[in-house]
């Protein structure tokens, strides 16, 4: 009887990663790139993630993979992701989600529930028995509220403020400036149309601004309690889309955003006490390619 290998992948719009499982033990890991198909286009999310995939597998032959890849819940992206990564283990089964499904698994494995993931961008999913329903995810042009990315802009746009003169100056617009390399307004402009704007990049300015925010930085402080409200707002949608909210829910709190304990990570449990009494609030989890990779083994076994 040959070995049964399986992958789970959570492809994120930074970082892209995979665990292997060879019989049900853990059989390696690696991480790569980010492999968002709505930021990067389906090919290159694929080549992303296969790369990452093969780093991960070494000699190994999977029967089974499982990607949950930001931007992978429509339909149409979702098959054509299957195709290509199908196409590279031939006799493989391939399952491909958005990440969010594959966040809640790995946080709250069984029964109803609800996930927030906040990263470069930002969703609710809930499930409730056959009932699931989506908030927010739609990008970094029409949502993504409460994201890394939402919070980097936010300081971006009051840095264009600091140089009309409509706002003051201090550490968080300084930041704003260095990594944009725009000390004046014309390098600002520059930077921020001249080339085509990269997410991860603005979301990189995230957890200083949290740091800020922390000591006591007023304009920081400003742009973490916006978000607190936004990710608030998302998760009290989701529990009431699927009849969750006076049911004392699971919630997980996932993504990069919550990495650490913060003050936007005690203004939204603060929220959560409030909007959803009872709720049993989960961090860290085992990672969402766990999640991914226990979806492979069911599916390998299958």
């Amino acid at each position: 009887m040959s070995d049964m290998v399986a992958v789970g992948v959570d492809a994120g719009g930074t970082t892209t990663r995979a665990a292997v499982s060879e019989n049900g033990a853990p059989a390696g890991e690696s991480e790569g790139s980010g492999a968002n198909p709505t930021t990067l286009g389906v090919h290159d999310a694929a080549d992303a993630i296969l790369t990452v995939v093969r780093k991960a597998l070494g000699h190994r032959k999977p029967a089974a993979i499982v990607v949950g890849a930001a931007g992978a819940g429509r339909p149409a992206v979702a098959a054509e992701l299957e195709k290509l990564i199908g196409s590279a283990f031939p006799g493989c089964r391939v399952a491909i989600g958005d990440d969010a499904g594959i966040a809640l698994r790995a946080a709250i494995p069984a029964g109803p529930g609800i996930v927030l993931i906040a990263g470069t961008g930002s969703i609710a999913y809930a499930e409730n028995g056959e009932r699931s329903a989506r908030v927010g995810g739609l990008g970094y042009l029409a949502g993504d509220e409460g994201s890394a990315f939402a919070i980097g802009m936010a300081a971006v746009r009051l840095y264009g403020r600091v140089l009309d003169g409509r706002a003051r100056a201090d550490e968080t617009t300084d930041l704003v400036a260095r990594t944009l390399d725009a000390p004046d307004r014309d390098a600002y402009i520059a930077a921020l149309y001249d080339a085509p704007l990269v997410p991860a990049a603005i979301a990189a300015l995230a957890p200083a601004i949290v740091a800020f925010a922390g000591k006591g930085n007023r304009a920081s402080t400003r742009i973490v309690q916006q978000a607190g409200s936004d990710l608030g707002d998302l998760l009290k949608s989701a529990a009431r889309a699927v009849d969750l909210v006076d049911t004392s829910p699971s919630i997980a709190l996932a993504g990069g955003v919550f990495a650490e304990n913060s003050l936007l990570s005690f203004l939204l449990e603060t929220r959560i006490i409030g909007d959803l009494p009872g709720a049993l609030v989960v961090r860290g989890g085992d990672g969402a390619a766990i999640g991914a990779l226990r979806l492979a083994e069911t599916l390998a076994a299958q």
